[in-house]
C-alpha cells in the first residue's frame, strides 16, 4: 500500500474526478433535453406539453437594473445572465476605469439571472418566459442580495448560472463596474470601493432572436413557458444546434479530465510515479508560460504601485 501522503493525494484526485464526473454527466443529461429543432406553439397543445419555440424576444417590463448592464441602447433588457467578480490585485486601489477590466485577472464570487416580464413572439402571439426554475435549480440569489467585500471566495468546483448547461447566451457580453449597481447591491462596509469590482452581463434585449424550450402552461388565458425537473427550461440566443455542440464539447472536456485524473490515481496507487512527475513538470511549464504572457501586466501594475 502507498504511504499516507500518497493516499491523501489520491483522495484529493478522486474528489476532483467526482466533481468533473458530475459535470460531464449533467451536461449529457441536458444534452438529451435539447430539442433537435424548434417550432411554434400549436393550439392543440395542452398544459404540461414540452414545447420548443423560435422567435423575437418581446419585453413588456425590463429586468431589474437591466439598463445598467448595457451601453447606448434604446431597447429594453428583458433578462440577463450576470456574474460579479473581484480582481487579483486585492491590496491596491486600482479601479476598473483606471486599469481596465481586460488588464487583470478576475475571480467570480456571485452569479445569477435577472429577468423582467418578457416572452417570445411566435405565430403573432407572445408566449411569456418564466425563468424562475433556472434560479431555483441553480440555488442562486437575486443581484440585490449580493454582498460585496468581506470574505468572498471563488468556488471552482460548482457550476454557476453563468456557465449553466441550461443557457447558451453568446451574442453579447457587457463589462461594467459594480458602481453602476450601487443602489442595488450591498456593501460589506462603507470603505468598499465598487469601482474595483466587475459585473459581466449577457443581456437579452427587445427584438433579440431566441430559441427557448420548456413546459407550456396557461394562466388566465396567457401562455407561459416554464422549466421543471422533467422538462428543463433551455434558453439560447443562438440555435439549438449550437447549444448542443457546446454541451458535447463540455461533456468531452470534463470526461477527459476525469479519465486523466483516474489514470494518475491508479499510477499513484501502484506507485508508478513517472506519470505524476511528468504532470508536475507540465504544470510548471504551463505556469511559466502564463507568467511570460502576463509579464507586461505585472510590470505595469508594479510601476503604478511604486509611482503611487
Amino acid at each position: 500500500m502507498p504511504p499516507p501522503i500518497i493516499l491523501l493525494i489520491i483522495a484529493v484526485l478522486l474528489v476532483v474526478a467526482l466533481a468533473y464526473g458530475y459535470r460531464a454527466l449533467t451536461a449529457l443529461i441536458v444534452l438529451r433535453a435539447v430539442p433537435t429543432e424548434s417550432g411554434e406553439t400549436s393550439r392543440s397543445l395542452g398544459v404540461g406539453e414540452s414545447v420548443a419555440l423560435t422567435g423575437e424576444l418581446v419585453v413588456e417590463e425590463s429586468a431589474t437594473m437591466g439598463d445598467a448592464t448595457v451601453e447606448d441602447t434604446d431597447r429594453a433588457v428583458g433578462a440577463y445572465l450576470w456574474r460579479a467578480r473581484f480582481p487579483d490585485n486585492t491590496n491596491s486601489n486600482l479601479t476598473i476605469e483606471e486599469w481596465g477590466w481586460e488588464r487583470q485577472r478576475w475571480h467570480t464570487f456571485a452569479s445569477g439571472l435577472e429577468w423582467g416580464r418578457c416572452g417570445v413572439m411566435t405565430d403573432g402571439q407572445p408566449v411569456r418566459i418564466d425563468p424562475a426554475w433556472l434560479r431555483s435549480t441553480t440555488g442562486t440569489k437575486p443581484l440585490g442580495q449580493v454582498k460585496v467585500g468581506g470574505m468572498m471566495k471563488s468556488d471552482r468546483f460548482s457550476i454557476p448560472p453563468w456557465d449553466s448547461w441550461y443557457t447558451y447566451l453568446r451574442n453579447r457580453t457587457e463589462y461594467q463596474s459594480l458602481r453602476r449597481f450601487a443602489g442595488h447591491v450591498r456593501r460589506h462596509n462603507d470603505s468598499i470601493d465598487l469601482d474595483r469590482y466587475l459585473l459581466e452581463a449577457r443581456p437579452l434585449v427587445d427584438g433579440t432572436s431566441v430559441n427557448v424550450s420548456g413546459e407550456l402552461h396557461v394562466e388566465q388565458g396567457e401562455k407561459v413557458l416554464r422549466g421543471t425537473d422533467e422538462v428543463p427550461l433551455l434558453l439560447t440566443d443562438g440555435s439549438f444546434d449550437e447549444h448542443r455542440r457546446w454541451l458535447r464539447r463540455q461533456s468531452l472536456r470534463n470526461g477527459g479530465i476525469v479519465a486523466g485524473v483516474l489514470f494518475l490515481s491508479v499510477c499513484l496507487w501502484f506507485e508508478w510515479y513517472v506519470p505524476f512527475a511528468a504532470l508536475l513538470v507540465g504544470l510548471v511549464i504551463y505556469l511559466g508560460y502564463r507568467f511570460t504572457k502576463d509579464a507586461h501586466i505585472i510590470i505595469d501594475f508594479l510601476r503604478r504601485v511604486f509611482r503611487g
